[in-house]
């Protein structure tokens, strides 16, 4: 009866031994689960804010005109290389819509550094671009003798001209009035302090206008590239 009483203890302990290690495995997987769970929604926050970091990026360069892109090139190209490398290398964590999104974008840069290389590797004919100057500011001023007081109205015969004349504008067109509307905001900053609150708000709409306008262009020019 003594090793009979003593067997069932033995047995009990086991089984309570045997319950006790399933809680404690079921309990580390569950851990292990929500960690894994918690690890991958993290790095969907992660690559979600690097694709619009991309975004925005690539809209900074592409929204502006290629002759007021002040930055170092080789720097720019470099910076490409390695936002897209750090998106590509977690690809598989985007949905389709962030995906195709980042795809969209990739081009558009793409798109901005071709016509920006084109760009650079045409000069442009310093007499004519005297003539562009000429047109689009008035006969009468020269940029360097511009004062804060003119920046509006400077700005609005610029826009004025750009609406009139966009439409008969080809791309060397667009390269000279890209080239004095760098160098008009160039001397807009230079003279900066003195340009009344309104009249830089009312210059800023503006540029916004000639930026839309010039965007516009660029996609109907690579639209023309592609179906050729």
């Amino acid at each position: 009866m003594r090793n009979l009483t003593l067997l069932v203890c033995q047995v009990a302990l086991a089984v309570a031994f045997f319950a006790c290690e399933s809680r404690t495995t079921t309990t580390t997987t569950d851990n292990n689960d929500n960690n894994d769970t918690i690890t991958v929604s993290q790095r969907n926050v992660k690559v979600s804010q690097e694709l619009e970091d991309f975004k925005n990026w690539v809209n900074t360069k592409a929204n502006r005109t290629d002759s007021s892109a002040r930055e170092n090139w080789p720097e720019v190209k470099e910076d490409f290389k390695q936002r897209s490398a750090r998106i590509e290398s977690k690809l598989d964590s985007l949905s389709a819509d962030s995906k195709a999104e980042y795809a969209r974008m990739k081009s558009q840069y793409q798109a901005w550094e071709a016509k920006k290389e084109s760009r650079e590797s045409k000069p442009l004919d310093a007499t004519k671009l005297r003539q562009w100057e000429q047109e689009l500011l008035g006969p009468t001023k020269e940029l360097t003798t511009l004062t804060a007081p003119d920046m509006r109205e400077t700005y609005l015969l610029f826009m004025g001209i750009v609406r009139a004349k966009k439409s008969k504008w080809n791309q060397d067109d667009w390269d000279y009035v890209d080239n004095v509307y760098s160098r008009l905001n160039a001397r807009r900053e230079e003279l900066e302090g003195g340009i009344p609150t309104t009249d830089r708000i009312k210059i800023k709409s503006l540029q916004a206008e000639y930026l839309a306008l010039e965007a516009s262009h660029d996609a109907k020019d690579l639209y023309q590239h592609v179906k050729k």
